[in-house]
């Protein structure tokens, strides 16, 4: 009987023991799929990102500029907001006619424009980069974003020619700006990444040899007009006279039959659209200052010789005009596609990370160079059943509690030796 009270004594102690055990097992979180310190979310606001085939670390250069907030676990929020330092890239020079790529004078360059990642212990993300006031609806950003660029300039501008890329006759240059230029990605907790963007105020100026040979082919007409009219008082000036044409976003977004550029599908080239933006535009300017010509020459016989001039030039321009199409769109055509392409709203998954991008600026087909214009990246985030459970916190409180077990059950142990020694005694 005594030995059967000692046994029965230590197997509480034991039991006890058993489920404080099983307790602080399941307090410690088995279950969890990952250990503490791996990536539980991430979000990443890059201006810049693309490939140079002359300079092997471009991507990380500017990979290591972003502005990219990486949770471990270890706290509730990371958020990363520095603006990107073009400086720290030095002076990168491409092409025929060794131009810089970023920069003052570069083909890119950037107005005042920020970037932003947060990161949540829960496994969500945000980013953004870009013109602040133009962030999509889609992110809150912080107030005073940091921001870095001229404030002079739009938010991104894009300068290309054929002479600077390829050398020789410079058929086609291009100035381009962006007044808007900004991007947006978000994963909220256990839910896909989603992404927008946000182009606008886009405008452009045309110039090179294919559209100056065809205005070296009005221009005689519209100066024999201009100078006839001229003597009955009419002071119009040639509008062609500086070889460039001066593009809207309105011009450009009628090419293209859309009423914003928004309104585009994924991964469509704006410049794809600027040839016959350029033939529709040219067209216009001749036929309204043929209008302005006639609605100035004044009536009576003083106007008779000036009216005669405008029918001569009717007769010669009109026919010119007509023809742009086999004339100077397929050339035109040609010449931008062989130097650049413009694509906006560019979405892409890889290794888990979406990311959505604004503008992507592609120079001689890829074969120079590729360059993402306003960036946003969000994930691989962990799920909410992936996410571990033990942290820095709960660790203590598991330590102290299985501390407070262990004395326990050395208390309760010695007490019923204790018993169990007196029942045998008596």
């Amino acid at each position: 009987m005594n030995k059967t009270k000692t046994v029965r004594a230590w197997s509480g102690a034991v039991g006890t023991a058993t489920v404080a055990a099983l307790a602080l097992g399941m307090l410690a979180g088995a279950p969890a799929q990952a250990a503490p310190g791996d990536v539980i979310s991430q979000g990443s606001g890059q201006l810049l990102n693309g490939s140079l085939l002359s300079y092997p670390n471009f991507a990380l250069d500017l990979k290591n500029g972003a502005a990219t907030a990486i949770n471990d676990g270890t706290t509730a929020d990371v958020v990363a907001n520095q603006p990107l330092d073009l400086s720290a890239l030095g002076i990168l020079n491409v092409g025929a006619g060794n131009i810089p790529l970023l920069g003052n004078n570069g083909i890119i360059q950037l107005g005042a424009v920020g970037q932003y990642g947060h990161a949540v212990n829960d496994g969500s993300s945000e980013a953004f980069s870009g013109l602040v006031s133009g962030a999509p609806s889609l992110v809150t950003l912080p107030g005073n974003l940091p921001v870095a660029g001229d404030p002079a300039l739009p938010a991104a501008r894009v300068m290309v020619g054929t002479a600077g890329l390829l050398g020789g006759a410079d058929l086609v240059n291009i100035d381009l700006q962006v007044g808007v230029l900004a991007a947006a990605a978000k994963q909220d907790v256990d839910a896909a990444p989603v992404g927008q963007y946000n182009v606008a105020g886009v405008s452009a100026s045309v110039g090179g040899t294919v559209i100056q040979g065809v205005a070296n082919t009005l221009n005689p007409a519209i100066n024999t007009l201009l100078a006839a009219v001229s003597l009955v008082g009419v002071d119009i000036t040639n509008p062609l006279a500086s070889g460039k044409i001066a593009i809207t976003e309105a011009e450009l977004l009628a090419a293209a039959g859309v009423a914003n550029i928004n309104a585009l599908p994924a991964g469509t080239d704006l410049l794809q659209y600027l040839p016959q933006a350029v033939v529709a535009k040219l067209t216009k300017i001749v036929n309204d200052l043929l209008t302005s010509v006639g609605a100035a020459i004044p009536a009576g016989v003083l106007g008779i010789v000036a009216r005669a001039a405008l029918a001569t030039a009717q007769g010669i321009l009109n026919p010119l005009l007509t023809g742009l199409s086999t004339s100077l769109l397929p050339p035109l055509s040609a010449a931008v596609s062989n130097i650049a392409a413009l694509k906006v709203n560019v979405q892409s998954t890889t290794a888990g990370t979406f990311t959505q991008t604004a503008l992507q600026l592609s120079l001689l087909n890829g074969s120079l160079t590729t360059i993402d214009l306003a960036s946003a990246s969000v994930g691989p985030n962990l799920t909410t059943a992936a996410i571990p459970v033990v942290n820095k916190d709960s660790l203590a409180i598991a330590g102290g509690l299985g501390l407070i077990v262990l004395l326990g059950m050395f208390v309760v142990r010695r007490r019923r030796n204790g018993a169990a020694s007196t029942v045998a005694m008596a």
